[in-house]
């Protein structure tokens, strides 16, 4: 009988630890500006982040923060992602790359800002800028920076409101 308890107490104990271990909890925003990087422009062959556009292994890995399997055309421009890349990266300008696993983050918080970014990223000419990050959070107001693609001494940030999608940019370097 003793032993029975004991397999039943086991048993309960490792089911707990089990289903803990599925859930995913959503990223801070601290966690986010740590390792999210914000999607300039994608196609389903190469994406561009930071200031280097990756191409894809053959055999690249793409998932979902979540963890389901998503594809290459499953990440947008807005999007935010952490990647890892082969670690050969080509001095031109941009830098060219070519990614071996890419995770989109996918929770709610992560939707939402993926959302105003993209509308700051069609509202504006992409092409003369590169290099977005997050910065803070202020309440409504997400704040990223970026930077010019001509002239990498001249830096703006920009507040979007994730709410109302309104942004404002101003230069705050050069």
């Amino acid at each position: 009988m003793k032993r029975i308890s004991l397999l039943i107490g086991l048993l309960l104990l490792l089911g707990a630890c089990g289903s803990e271990g599925h859930s995913i909890q959503e990223p801070t925003f601290e966690d986010l500006k740590e390792h999210a990087h914000i999607v300039k422009s994608a196609s389903e062959s190469n994406v561009f982040v930071d200031f280097t556009s990756y191409g894809y292994t053959d055999d690249a890995k793409f998932r979902s923060f979540s963890g389901t399997e998503i594809e290459s055309n499953d990440i947008r421009a807005g999007s935010l992602i952490d990647y890892e890349d082969t670690g050969a990266i080509a001095e031109s300008y941009p830098s060219q790359g070519t990614i071996k696993s890419l995770t989109l983050y996918d929770d709610e918080r992560s939707k939402r800002f993926e959302k105003g970014i993209a509308h700051l990223l069609s509202n504006q000419d992409t092409n003369a800028f590169i290099g977005y990050k997050l910065l803070a959070l202020e309440g409504d107001e997400l704040i990223i920076e970026f930077t010019d693609y001509f002239n990498a001494d001249v830096v703006y940030n920009a507040s979007i409101n994730i709410e109302t999608l309104e942004y404002e940019t101003t230069q705050i370097r050069g």
